[in-house]
This record gives C-alpha cells, structure tokens and sequence, in this order.
C-alpha cells in the first residue's frame, strides 16, 4: 500500500487527541500524519482564568506540539483552502507563497474564532478570553489598572480603574469574574490608596440565572457565593453596546469601567464558512461516524463541527472540551478502521459532568449526577484538571505553581506594552466625548463611521462653540500632535461612532513621509479655525433658521445605480447641473454624482473593456455614501458642513435610519436668506442695484 498522508487541521483538544490516538493505532512509516495550527502549541483553555489572575504562569498551559506529537508534522503555515472534491488542501507559506498538499484523510478541527460584531463597540473595547496571549494581556492590563489607580487624584476615574466588567454568565465568564475578584482584592494590601472594598467586580448574562449547564440548586449556591465576595450580578440584561465609559445594557443603564471581559460570541473560522458543506449554526454537519457528508476520506470534530452524539438519541454534541477530546479518540478509530477496510463507529459519549471554580477556594461540580459544592469541588476541580493537562511537565510545574498559590502572594510584575504605534478601533455612543479641550494628545483619529462635532470654548460666552462637523471618511486629532501640545478643541459623538485609532509615534512617521496627508492636514487646520469668531450675529441667525425654510426639490431627473451612463450626460449638458442623485429601489439615497466625476467615465470604459457584457452604468462612476444632511439638523451644521467638505450643494434626507431623500440645499440660498435678514437688522448694507435682484426680494 502507497504512503498515507493524513492531515489534521487544528490543534485543540478535538485535534491533538486525534493525532496522539492514530499515532498509536497507525504506527507504521507508511501512515504520515501531518497536523497544522496557527499556534505551535495546544492551549488548555480551562486554566486561562488562572493566568489571567496571575495563580499559573502563561506556559504551563500551553503545550508545545512537537513535544506533545513527537513523530507528527507539525506545522503552523495558516491553511487558506480545502478542495473536498480533489482532496487538497492551500496553505501560504512563510515566504508568502500559496502551496498545495494533497491528503488521503483529511481532519477539520479548527474550532471557532471570537465574534463580537453583534455588540456595537465590544470588539473595540472589550478582550476575549480564548488564547494565552488574550490571558497575558488581560493580567498585564488588569495590574495597570491597579497601577493607575493608586496614583489617580480623580474619585471618578480612580473607581473606573478598578472597576471590572464580564459579558457573559457561563463557565469562562464565572470563572474570570471569581479570579479577578480574588485577585485584585488581595492584591490590593500592596497599594497604598487602594482599599480592597473599592474594587469592583460586575457580571453581565442575558439570562435569569447564570451556569445554565448545572442543576439549579447549584447556580444558586454559585450566584450567592459569589455575591457574598462582592461581585455584581445584573441577570436579564443583555449589552447592547460597549464605549470607553463601560458597558450600555438593556435598559440603558451603564456599567462604567475601564476594563471589559467579554466570554460570549463565536464564528466559524473563514475556512469553515468558505467550504460548501452543510452547516448548522456555521457548523460542519456531519454523518454519525463524523464523517462530511457525500465524502469517505473527510472529517470535521470539536467545535467547528456538529456532530449527532448516538448516547443522546442523535442530538447534536456540545461544543466543549470532554466531547472534542472523546470525538478526537473515536475519529482516530474510524480512519485506522476505514484505512485498513473494517466498518466505522457512531460517536458516542455521555456527559462525565461539569465544573467550575467560582473563586475564594469555591466551586461547583456535577459529576455522574451527584451535586458537589464549595470548597470539596474546588478541590475537586484542581485535581481532575491537573490531571487533564496533556504533559507530565505541565502537570509537575501546575501543580507546584498551585501550592505556592495557597502560600505566597501573586506576581503583581507585568510587561508593559508601548502601544503609541498601534492602529486600533474604538466605539463611542452619541453625545460622547472622543476627548476634550486641553486632554493631551496620544492618538489620531479617522472616522469610519457616524459623525462628530468640532467644539472650541468661546471665553466671552462662556461656552462650547461649534466649528465643525465631520462625517465618514473625515480625520481629526492631528494638530494637537503635529504641535506637540494639549488639545484645544473637543470633538464630541453626533451619532453613533466607530474611528480608527492611530498612535502617536506611528502617526509622526506617517505624516512626515506622505506629502499628500500632511498637506490634508494644513488644509484642515485652516478650515477648522472659529469661523464664528468675528461673526457671532451670523452664527446666531443660522442657528435659528430653520432647514425647511431652505430645502429645495432635486435638481434634474432622480438616477438609479443601473441606469446607464449616457443619461447622466445628458442631464449635465442639457441642464447645466452640478450633481445627480442616485437612489435605490426603496427611494434612499445610495450616490451622489459631480461634474468632476464624468472623468472617472474614461477610466471605466478602459477598465471594463475586456468584459463584453459589462456597460458603464450610474453606479460605476457614483459617489458611495455621499455626505448628506438630515432635515431636523440646524442650518448651521449644514453650513459647517460644506465647508468642511467643500460643498455647494448638500443633500437632504428624512432621517439616518431610513436615509429617504427629501431635497438638497444650495449654498447660494443660505446666503440670500443671511443677506436678507442682516439687512433688515441693518447689519450690512448693501446698493440700490443689489436691492432690486430678484434673488433678495422676499416672495
């Protein structure tokens, strides 16, 4: 029989304990197994609270592969494609370049990837929970806090940095909310300004009652427990949006803090979700042997897999460790089995139980049906996961680490990472402040979403002044940096908002090697001065005028993105326009196109000249997302928005949510109408001449 190359993907419980099982029952060099993974080591996820609490260190739960699979091809190239059908795989090499390998057997059990997308703002201010990198970031951002909090003369600010905040009631969330609890409380007799009872520790689950999994005798001794340690719980409510304040519930309530663990929200892998397999919720579905469906050498396990478990009448198995390590053992038997001609297996386990350290020596454990809590569980728990680590070396230093746990204080040392270079997102609700006049400076900012206002402190009215409004696409943040001094002006969330975050040092070094943005920057520096400084009666007239006192109907027939490109032009030239609309089928406005824009016909036909069937149409040449106004802002905004973005005529529309068109507004007609009414405060004055043009007689 030819060589037998077998490949794995994913190196977790479901996947290490496929390769170790088939090294036993395919021993010979015949057999070749060959096991990627991004990392190059198995992480045994129950244990990342304890390093996240500083109780372990970040490497003993963290096994290399090649010493745990001696004997198997480990490699950590990231796999890009799978081609069931001609049984290959793609992976880009460390060079870059994309190769292919070919399989007889192929093992999908990548597991899944963290998604917090349903939750505005999680993404960009909470951190997950799944890899010892997110464990060690989250202990050293957990002793920073501490750090800031003994030298901060703000209340405010000081209740903030010790203020701790998880999404999530099951396992992981449980299980980070005890250890942190623990931690920072005990830690807090080596801070001088720190009291213990100053440090608060909140627990977020949608549900009435947390640890779903477990009898509801044992949530409760869980939630009482924890609740008698000083840990917040607010059940039924779920977070609907995450900011640099803290966590927005249900009903609106705010859970300020400055650190967010968030345990809930899963994706496939863009691997599994590329493959046109069936999947249920994203999962691979898969026979009762757990082979892919149409496909005798293709098989999916562990969490990125729905596998029907014959123990449970065919429900499908639960994505947690006991059922990957036990369909990782049994897969190993089916392929040995279908290598060597015999029948497959169904998959089937029953549940051994569940755990849970719930912190202060306390746990709960459901083991065979039997009900243990507190201290028994926890101790428990310790031994049955110490046995559980996949090496004898992590078994021997775990188990010492553990000792000294109960002897010796924690490590309280951290790395502190320089993130002034760093590109991040951040989310802000309206009406937040992004940061106020006289903060120092530390980021630059690009608006990807939302809009913001520009507010500069008048002295004489002793108030914030708006200068300027900023929309999609928009920067801003860039002089205090470029000047080395404080902010001298607020920006503040009109609407909801996501930027993206550029660090100091890594915006120096941008700014000062492309001309074309350091050029963008000057010009909006000029555009962002006080324009009411000198002019605060005009201010006040723009403020008071209403926008429905100046819209206008569209100029010019209403484009779809399909209509074809010769009707624009001769919209244009026929009736002398600046702009067309474009809108979708529901009547929202989707484009927007200028006379500059006929240019980009040119390059369209260049570019489409290839394709036989394609025909310059509206929506190649369209301005998408066009900068528009909604009917209930002020004309003062609408002003500060054109000359933002220099503009002499600016869409209007009902609301955000709809985005339905109802007109435009026209630069010249705000400046008829200011012209009328300073005239008539005698403000200025204008000839006899100017007098009799239609355009400044009242209709």
């Amino acid at each position: 029989m030819p060589d037998q190359r077998i490949i794995i993907l994913g190196g977790g419980f479901a996947g290490v304990q496929c390769a170790r099982t088939l090294q036993k029952l395919l021993p010979g060099a015949e057999y070749k197994i060959v096991l990627f993974n991004k990392e190059n080591h198995m992480v045994f996820s129950p244990l990342l609270a304890e390093v996240a609490s500083a109780a372990i260190k970040a490497k003993d739960v963290a096994a290399p592969l090649r010493q745990l699979l001696n004997g198997v091809k480990c490699r950590t190239e990231e796999v890009l494609s799978v081609n069931l059908d001609e049984s290959f795989i793609e992976y880009e090499g460390f060079d870059l370049t994309r190769r292919r390998m070919d399989y007889d057997h192929l093992v999908i059990a990548c597991g899944n990837t963290t998604n917090f997308a349903t939750v505005p703002g999680m993404n960009e201010h909470a951190i997950p929970l799944k890899s010892v990198g997110d464990a060690l970031y989250l202990q050293s951002h957990v002793i920073e806090q501490m750090e800031k909090a003994e030298v901060c003369d703000d209340p405010d600010l000081k209740k903030k940095h010790l203020s701790f905040t998880v999404v999530g009631g099951g396992f992981s969330g449980c299980e980070i909310a005890g250890e942190l609890n623990e931690f920072v409380k005990e830690s807090a007799r080596y801070y001088e300004s720190i009291n213990k009872n100053e440090v608060t520790v909140n627990l977020i689950h949608g549900h009435s009652q947390i640890l779903p999994e477990v009898s509801p005798s044992l949530r409760e001794f869980a939630r009482k427990k924890m609740e008698a340690r000083g840990i917040n719980f607010y059940l039924g409510q779920k977070a609907t949006r995450a900011t640099p304040e803290g966590v927005f519930l249900t009903d609106d309530t705010c859970v300020c803090g400055e650190t967010v663990v968030c345990t809930i929200g899963t994706t496939p892998l863009p691997l599994v979700e590329r493959l046109a397999v069936k999947k249920n919720r994203g999962r691979i579905m898969t026979e009762a042997d757990m082979s892919i469906p149409g496909f005798t050498n293709a098989w999916a396990i562990g969490d990125c897999a729905a596998v029907p478990n014959a123990a449970a009448g065919g429900e499908l198995s639960p994505p947690i460790g006991q059922f990957a390590e036990r369909q990782g053992k049994q897969l190993a038997e089916n392929i040995a089995a279908r290598l060597k001609g015999g029948n497959t297996k169904p998959f089937s386990h029953s549940s051994l139980g569940h755990l849970c350290a719930i912190g202060g020596l306390n746990a709960v454990a459901e083991i065979g049906g039997i009900h243990i809590s507190g201290f028994p569980a926890w101790y428990l728990w310790r031994t049955i996961y110490l046995m559980k680590l996949p090496s004898l070396s992590q078994k021997i230093k775990v188990g010492i680490e553990w000792a000294c746990d109960l002897i010796f204080p924690r490590d309280l040392g951290y790395v502190k990472v320089d993130r002034t270079k760093s590109i991040s997102r951040a989310f802000y609700s309206a009406g937040d402040y992004v940061f106020r006049e006289g903060s120092p400076a530390t980021d630059f900012f690009v608006i990807q979403q939302g809009k913001v206002d520009i507010l500069v402190w008048n002295e004489k009215k002793q108030s914030d002044e708006l200068v300027a409004v900023l929309g999609k696409g928009d920067f801003f943040g860039e002089a205090a940096l470029i000047a080395d001094r404080p902010r001298n002006a607020s920006v503040r969330a009109r609407e909801d908002l996501m930027v993206v975050k550029i660090g100091s040092n890594l915006f120096t070094e941008m700014s000062s090697h492309l001309t074309p943005l350091k050029d963008a920057m000057v010009q909006a520096g000029r555009r962002r001065t006080n324009v009411w400084q000198n002019i605060p009666e005009v201010q006040s007239l723009l403020m008071n005028m209403p926008l429905s006192k100046i819209i206008e109907p569209v100029p010019g027939d209403i484009l779809a993105a399909d209509d074809l490109i010769v009707g624009i032009l001769e919209q244009f030239q026929n009736r002398n326009l600046d702009f067309c609309c474009v809108l979708n089928g529901d009547k929202k406005l989707e484009g927007v196109v200028t006379r500059s824009d006929l240019i980009r016909t040119i390059e369209m036909a260049s570019a489409l000249s290839e394709k036989e069937d394609e025909i310059i149409r509206v929506g190649h040449i369209m301005h998408h997302e066009p900068i528009s106004i909604t009917k209930t802002e002020s004309t003062e905004v609408a002003v500060l928005t054109m000359r933002e973005h220099g503009l002499k005529t600016l869409p209007v529309v009902d609301n955000k949510q709809n985005n339905r068109l109802v007109g435009c507004i026209r630069i010249e007609t705000i400046l008829c109408h200011l012209v009328r009414e300073l005239t008539d405060k005698q403000a200025i004055r204008i000839t006899e001449m100017d007098m009799a043009n239609p355009l400044y007689k009242r209709g």
